[in-house]
């Protein structure tokens, strides 16, 4: 027989007896009226392993946050909705969830939008995914509200 060294394989030692702590996906919350978008904004969201809320309107979007038990960590919402639109949605979110982070995205002339709301990232509509993807990372790594 030889002598072999055997290595043992560790898993790390959670610390002070503490467990190890889950690591969830981001939540996002997208609201949008028409369908196309909605779908789109929430198909590419899900493909980058976020977890996601789909609402067809401000209000639906407003029902999925209060019903929702854990964090919301974005909302993508469309500015121009019936019953409640984005600005009015992210109002009440805000009050709610103050660490929630927010992104306007609108086909309208966005000359007024930007300027009715130019603190708050916006998207344009339309955009590919990949601006999509980049606006949303570029928020979530942002520290705080953007």
């Amino acid at each position: 027989m030889t002598n072999q060294t055997v290595t043992s394989q560790r898993s790390p030692i959670p610390s002070a007896g503490f467990p190890p702590r889950a690591v969830t996906p981001p939540v996002i919350l997208v609201a949008d009226d028409a369908l196309v978008f909605r779908r789109f904004v929430t198909l590419m969201m899900r493909n980058e392993g976020y977890s996601v809320l789909s609402a067809s309107d401000g209000y639906e979007a407003l029902e999925l946050s209060r019903k929702h038990p854990g964090p919301i960590d974005l909302v993508i919402t469309d500015l121009q909705m019936p019953r409640l639109d984005g600005a009015e949605l992210c109002g009440h979110l805000i009050k709610e969830r103050p660490e929630i982070k927010l992104l306007m995205m609108s086909g309208a002339d966005t000359g007024e939008i930007t300027s009715r709301n130019a603190n708050l990232p916006f998207l344009p509509k339309p955009f590919d995914g990949q601006a999509l993807k980049a606006r949303v990372q570029a928020l979530l790594a942002a520290p705080g509200r953007a």
